[in-house]
């Protein structure tokens, strides 16, 4: 199934006397990029999530946020005797009261003891539980928005599979158009001495206009790109962005080659759709 790589999922949950605030973005990227924010108490498991993300959701920047509010996280403890002791030090060497001390005390070491947070192995299970929960809804936005972009795009393919239809009618009209057009030229001016040596020119002129391989390549990546968004494999965006390039470039050389005005309006109508194909292949896992 085609998957998008964006994708937003959060949940809250209470833990004893705990509250777990989850919050999970993913958007396009070439690699796994993960950026994970993390309570103190879930820093050492840092390692393990990052594991669990890349796992499951593969490749994208990922935007984890793990916060965790309760009475536990809040104690603090003031050290009174070493907050005196700096109050009283600079009591004698400053003309402050002892308020306006008290607020720069509170910034120097040892003043405030803050309670670490210890989280129970059943608790990192609950909250390990919740981020999977989490996962899941990420991973059904993306495989939804995966389903918008495959109509997108096979609606794209199909349109360039129907210019390329008619670029293949106008290049034979446009092949004998010319061909008949430079044989009345060559009866006009008479070269019938050497007329062996115009029809190989003539065959040469043809032949380095003839876009007919540039069809059949474009024709074979088209075909390609259609299996490759049916196959059942779970990361096709990297192959599709491949094959659009390659759609590019057969179409820039038809382009190149051909300057009747039908042709041309017909490769600019397929760049089109191809422009379409490249922006959304980009979002695609």
């Amino acid at each position: 199934m085609l998957q998008s790589m964006t994708g937003f999922g959060s949940s809250s949950l209470k833990i004893d006397d705990l509250e777990i605030n989850i919050e999970l973005k993913t958007l396009n990227s070439r690699y796994f990029d993960s950026k994970i924010s993390l309570p103190p108490s879930l820093s050492n498991f840092e390692l393990n999530i990052n594991n669990i993300l890349k796992d499951k959701l593969i490749r994208g920047k990922i935007d984890l946020k793990i916060k965790i509010v309760g009475s536990k996280n809040n104690g603090v403890t003031f050290n009174k005797t070493i907050i005196k002791k700096y109050i009283d030090e600079l009591g004698e060497i400053s003309d402050f009261d002892d308020s306006q001390i008290l607020k720069s005390v509170l910034n120097l070491p040892n003043t405030i003891d803050k309670e670490e947070q210890t989280i129970s192995d059943n608790q990192l299970n609950k909250i390990l539980n919740a981020l999977n929960l989490v996962i899941s809804d990420v991973l059904n936005m993306r495989k939804n928005e995966g389903v918008n972009t495959k109509k997108d795009l096979i609606k794209n393919i199909n349109n360039i599979k129907i210019h390329l239809k008619e670029v293949e009618k106008l290049s034979e009209v446009h092949k004998k158009t010319i061909k008949e057009d430079l044989e009345n030229k060559a009866q006009n001016l008479k070269i019938e001495n050497d007329y062996g040596r115009f029809e190989q020119e003539l065959f040469y002129y043809l032949e380095k206009m003839d876009i007919n391989e540039e069809l059949v390549r474009l024709k074979s990546h088209i075909n390609f790109f259609l299996e490759i968004l049916d196959n059942s494999q779970s990361e096709k965006g990297k192959k599709l962005g491949f094959i659009t390039q390659e759609i590019g470039r057969e179409i820039n050389t038809v382009g190149s080659k051909c300057n009747n005005s039908n042709i041309q309006n017909n490769v600019v109508e397929m760049k089109s759709c191809l422009e379409k194909l490249k922006e959304q292949s980009l979002n695609i896992l």
